[in-house]
């Protein structure tokens, strides 16, 4: 089991979780964390988001986000983190990041 954690800028992760929810794939496995509120936060800001993935749900969450950063118009930058038991590989993801590139890393993260 592949664990999964993005972070970022608080209102890009809001935007990400709501388009990542609507990934059939992904449906169902997206949480989000708040990190704590101090004394005078208007509110609660979003600390990661974190997905439990299987068997090839890396590379669609890595297509799916890479996809949602061609939407944007301002730059992007997310931290992907993957933990496979002992295994861990972070990347940044950016609006200039190649997905061929990402998925290769991920692939040779899995030993693929």
């Amino acid at each position: 089991m592949t664990r999964a954690a993005l972070t970022g800028d608080d209102d890009d992760l809001r935007d990400l979780a709501t388009w990542l929810r609507d990934e059939d794939d992904l449906r169902g496995r997206v949480t989000v964390s708040n990190a704590p509120i101090h004394e005078g936060d208007m509110g609660a800001a979003i600390d990661a988001l974190t997905l439990v993935l299987g068997g090839g749900g890396a590379g669609v969450l890595i297509r799916s986000v890479f996809t949602y950063l061609t939407t944007r118009r301002k730059a992007v930058v997310f931290e992907l983190e993957l933990k496979d038991g002992d295994k861990e590989l972070k990347v940044k993801l950016t609006n200039e990041s190649k997905v061929d590139d990402v998925l290769a890393q991920a692939d040779k993260f899995f030993d693929k």
